[in-house]
């Protein structure tokens, strides 16, 4: 599933890691993250990087950093490491039509930081989406926006 979350005064900034982790009640240590199209974060973070979760943790427990722009590619503890500079959001006109598809095919989910105005889920399994759809302000589904846009 993809979600879009936007136009809510809910949330303090909405590309918040670590409001992310707490609506898909996930830990960001029990994955590994490809991170491309940077804007924002901390100031050693490559673009692209490969981030092991127990790193992303940290920086997040340390300080909740801003990604203005960017594209989290989560996947499973352990996948060898890569970089590549092909998951994009800023200029991705892919995320307002259809159903978006990820990025990077064989990652888990997608999280897309869109100019720090709002987040989408890309890719979502069923369980983490009941999960964000249950925690998260202002959530809408994806799919069904990017129909009503196009008629």
């Amino acid at each position: 599933m993809n979600y879009i979350q936007e136009n809510t005064s809910e949330v303090d900034f909405y590309t918040s890691m670590n409001d992310v982790a707490r609506w898909l009640e996930i830990d960001p240590k029990d994955y590994d993250w490809h991170i491309s199209d940077i804007e924002g974060a901390w100031p050693e973070l490559d673009d692209p990087s490969w981030v092991r979760g127990e790193e992303l943790a940290v920086k997040l427990k340390e300080y909740d950093y801003q990604f203005v722009w960017s594209v989290l590619s989560a996947f499973p503890k352990g996948t060898e490491p890569f970089t590549t500079d092909k998951p994009f959001a800023d200029g991705n006109p892919e995320f307002w039509e259809g159903e978006p598809e990820k990025q990077l095919q064989d990652s888990q989910f997608e999280i897309v930081c869109w100019d720090s105005s709002a987040t989408l889920f890309i890719g979502l399994p069923d369980a983490l989406g009941k999960k964000l759809v249950a925690n998260a302000p202002g959530i809408k589904d994806l799919n069904k926006a990017n129909r009503q846009r196009q008629c």
